[in-house]
């Protein structure tokens, strides 16, 4: 009887031992998804709120370095989930989709004209391939690890929270207490919070609020909830009109319609639901009226029916537009934007927005991704749109549709404000943690393709995967201290403190030599110490990291100049060529023309110059500077009449008392008397105090 007891005790004991060998996979498979997706809550928590004001990119870069050497950490969860788990590759619409949409962007990067630029993204957006790995990554960590819907919660909090705390900012700086003091901002006119720009802000605040308007219209919750979310859709819609962006009244509409659509197929089409929706309909169009003729956003949405702030925008796209059909295929390359717009760039642009202005996007996201990654890109990524609402529209009925839901009319908005705006790291994550949910969504019920059987790693060794790829870590912050020493270099430069501004110059091109803006900033400290033969070398190191950079070419063109004023051999050559290249880089730009004529003129090629100077007037007539130059270039010419009706032209384009002054010399010169008379005359009307005009008048006088 004894033994019988025991054996049996002793097969329960067994049972339970063989029964918690196949728990604990599960335990510790659940476990690493919720650290996953704990990594995932992190990032989008940086992406909305780091911003680090000791270095020189105080927003985007701050926001990429983390978020980038987080992405160790959570990719070192997904291998462990992974090869716990067994490898399966989920085939649907949407996750094709996704898939196509990931492998354009690689192999545009491939293409790119300028592969650098294609990987780590432009100075200022740090949108490149790398980043979108990043995101891609959240993705797919938000698919594995939310079990729809058990954890889309989380994400919801962390989003939710983080607008807050990003709200409480944004009204400290409305009332003029921001803690930080901005050189080229004004926090306290339109509130930009942690997103460095109040565009970018009021992106987010249309997809926060829409967001907050799907979850109310859709989920059903305990009363506290609801108010909190209704608290927070109120302050960022109030938050909204006083940033005034008005890509988000569009990315309010795209959403609404979303919600509208879906409300419609979830509840139905009888009397008493189309009842409510006339009266919601009614509602929304009365707080239209009220956001136009009665908040900031509304005054600048009336500027566009005025012709306001819309040429510059007709300009951009008609260039974006220009470089998607001279590459139609994969375009000029993943996040080559920058690269190629400044030879496409009208010369008109430069009157609209400023001289030496040049763009890295093109403030619309349709044209962006068919500019960069051309027809296919842009293909795939509305095939992944599109396969997003075909899910949410089929799963709408469903009980725990919710999620999805919210996600579509997040992304809506997203992409709906994104018609006019560029992107940016802080807002960019918002359509791949939605379509995160919706693979999460869509994975319950996929087929999968079977990859790697499933392996029962040790505890010990999960970790050692996991850390070992979160060390990785420590070597994505070194672009951090790069930029700080170059905004150190810049403080420097401007304090004329040469030693300290090629001491930082060289640390940030010595941590980060891949960024041709710091090898710029180099050859400016080594100008002042002063190092010619090094400035020139910085010079050429900036041109050969970003040869689309036509200022780069302006300044290797003028060190050039100053050794072929020592008569080195070959620097005449050289200078010249520099300023070709800058030419063939931004053939509409005036300034560039302006300043080869310049050097032609000090190299004593007057012809030359003006040839340069002339096509400079061709492009911006209105510059009185160029009328200066290529008069003068006429005069040593010996081309009297040539000169004098330059200055003439550009009287009557400029209306420049400089040019009054210089013109009535060269009549004085050339014994024209009574006309210099006249002009001086004409000078004086203008500014009778003007010492140069009075002087000549006293030299020849009146009669």
């Amino acid at each position: 009887m004894a033994d019988a007891r025991a054996a049996r005790r002793a097969a329960r004991a067994a049972k339970a031992e063989r029964k918690a060998g196949r728990e604990r996979p599960l335990v510790r498979g659940v476990f690493w998804r919720e650290i996953a997706l704990l990594l995932v809550c992190a990032e989008i928590s940086i992406f909305i709120l780091a911003f680090d004001p000791s270095v020189l990119n105080v927003f985007d870069l701050t926001k990429a370095s983390f978020t980038h050497a987080l992405a160790w950490g959570l990719l070192g969860t997904l291998v462990v989930i992974g090869l716990g788990g067994g490898l399966r590759v989920p085939l649907s619409p949407i996750f094709v989709a996704f898939y196509a949409v990931v492998a354009i962007e690689v192999l545009t990067t491939f293409t790119a004209e300028n592969q650098y630029v294609a990987l780590y993204g432009e100075v200022g957006r740090y949108l490149g391939l790398t980043t979108h790995a990043v995101l891609a990554l959240i993705a797919v960590a938000i698919a594995v690890s939310i079990d729809y819907p058990r954890r889309t919660s989380w994400l919801a909090w962390t989003i939710g929270a983080a607008a807050a705390l990003a709200g409480l900012y944004a009204i400290q700086q409305a009332l003029g207490r921001d803690p930080v003091q901005w050189s080229d901002l004004n926090s306290r006119a339109r509130p930009f919070a942690t997103f460095g720009n109040p565009d970018f802000y009021g992106q987010f605040l249309a997809a926060v609020f829409i967001g907050c308007a799907a979850t109310l219209a859709f989920m059903r919750q305990r009363l506290w909830l609801v108010i909190l979310v209704a608290l927070l859709a109120v302050a960022s819609l109030g938050l909204m009109l006083v940033v005034a962006t008005r890509g988000s009244f569009l990315g309010i509409v795209a959403g609404a319609v979303i919600i509208a659509l879906l409300w419609l197929r979830r509840a139905g089409l009888s009397r008493r639901v189309l009842a409510r929706f006339a009266l919601a309909s009614g509602v929304a169009a009365i707080a239209l009226a009220v956001v136009l003729f009665a908040t900031p956003l509304g005054g600048r949405l009336l500027d566009i029916g005025r012709g306001i702030g819309l040429r510059d925008r007709v300009l951009l796209y008609q260039s974006a537009f220009q470089i998607f059909l001279d590459h139609p295929f994969l375009g000029v390359g993943f996040e080559n934007f920058a690269v190629a717009y400044p030879r496409y760039q009208q010369a008109e642009w430069f009157g609209v927005a400023g001289m030496n202005t040049t763009n890295t996007s093109a403030h619309n996201w349709v044209l962006h991704v068919a500019a960069t990654t051309g027809a296919v890109g842009l293909l795939a990524n509305l095939a992944l749109l599109g396969a997003f609402a075909v899910h949410a529209w089929r799963r709408a009925r469903d009980a725990d549709a919710t999620g999805v839901i919210v996600a579509l009319a997040a992304i809506a908005a997203f992409y709906g404000s994104g018609l006019v705006l560029p992107g940016a790291q802080s807002i960019q994550w918002i359509p791949w943690v939605c379509v995160g949910v919706a693979l999460a969504s869509e994975l319950r019920s996929a087929r999968a393709v079977a990859i790697l059987p499933a392996l029962r790693l040790p505890a010990i060794l999960q970790l050692l995967v996991v850390v070992g790829l979160a060390s990785v870590a420590f070597g994505q912050l070194g672009s951090l201290e790069a930029n700080r020493a170059a905004k150190i270099s810049e403080v420097a430069l401007g304090a004329a403190n040469a030693t300290r501004a090629v001491e930082m110059a060289r640390t940030a091109t010595t941590v980060d030599p891949g960024r041709a803006v710091y090898w710029n900033d180099l050859g400016r400290a080594l100008e002042l110490v002063p190092d010619l033969a090094g400035a020139r070398t910085a010079y050429r190191q900036a041109t050969s990291r970003s040869p689309y950079t036509p200022a780069f070419w302006w300044n290797l063109g003028r060190m050039e100049l100053e050794f072929a004023k020592q008569n080195e051999p070959g620097a005449r050559e050289a200078a010249y060529e520099a300023m070709r290249r800058a030419i063939a880089t931004d053939p509409q730009n005036p300034d560039t023309f302006d300043r080869f004529g310049r050097i032609q003129f000090t190299l004593g090629d007057y012809t030359g110059a003006l040839a340069s100077e002339q096509q400079a007037i061709a492009l911006f007539p209105t510059i009185a500077g160029y009328y200066s130059v290529a008069s003068e270039a006429a005069r040593l010419n010996r081309d009297t009449d040539a000169a004098i009706e330059l200055l003439r032209k550009g009287i009557v384009a400029t209306d420049s008392n400089d040019l009054r002054v210089t013109l009535a010399r060269r009549l004085i010169e050339a014994s024209r008397l009574p006309e210099a008379r006249q002009v001086l005359r004409d000078a004086l009307a203008k500014e009778p105090t003007n010492v140069a005009a009075l002087d000549l008048q006293r030299q020849i006088g009146t009669q």
